[in-house]
């Protein structure tokens, strides 16, 4: 379910030494989290699911913390059912850093949650999705012809040439992909 939430900013910086990125002076690569900011606003989707896969959501997002969120700040054209306990991931304090070269954010994770947010928000949902982002000024490893993000999409040339635009506009720095 797809809708606006209140009360948090979205960044690039939640370090990982997830995925041997095989590039000479990378340590890990670099993804999203959100931090609190009242005066804040992003997209984003209420996910459902069993309670009894909290564990496994849980491992899987090791270096985040599970925090309760309170469903009145998540703005969305749905009736949301009564008593339902809903969840965000913040990034731990340790591995919240911004990005930088040891610790570049694959294109290929870039170009998922981009035909993600076009997906779901349309392209002014993708175009929110960029301006209510903080810290775009880092290095992208152009790993999107031969992905090292374990879920990657395949773009149409037309989501290739938009995704790589906006990126320029928002001073992402290439580094290229040492094969």
């Amino acid at each position: 379910m797809s809708g606006r939430l209140k009360g948090f900013r979205r960044q690039w910086r939640m370090r990982s030494g997830y995925g041997d990125t095989g590039q000479p002076g990378n340590e890990g690569v670099t993804a999203l989290s959100v931090d609190r900011d009242d005066n804040a606003y992003c997209d984003g989707l209420l996910v459902f699911d069993h309670k009894d896969h909290l564990p496994q959501v849980d491992k899987r997002e090791a270096n985040y913390d599970r925090l309760s969120l309170d469903l009145a700040d998540f703005d969305c054209n749905f009736d949301i059912p009564a008593g339902v306990e809903a969840y965000i991931y913040i990034g731990q304090p340790h591995y919240t850093h911004w990005a930088e070269g040891a610790f570049p954010v694959l294109q290929s994770y870039i170009d998922a949650v981009m035909q993600g947010f076009l997906d779901k928000f349309g392209h002014a949902g993708l175009e929110r999705f960029i301006s209510e982002t903080d810290g775009w000024r880092v290095p992208i490893l152009q790993d999107r012809h031969n992905p090292i993000y374990p879920r990657p999409v395949l773009l149409n040339a037309s989501e290739e040439q938009l995704f790589d635009q906006l990126l320029q506009k928002v001073g992402g720095q290439p580094v290229a992909l040492v094969t």
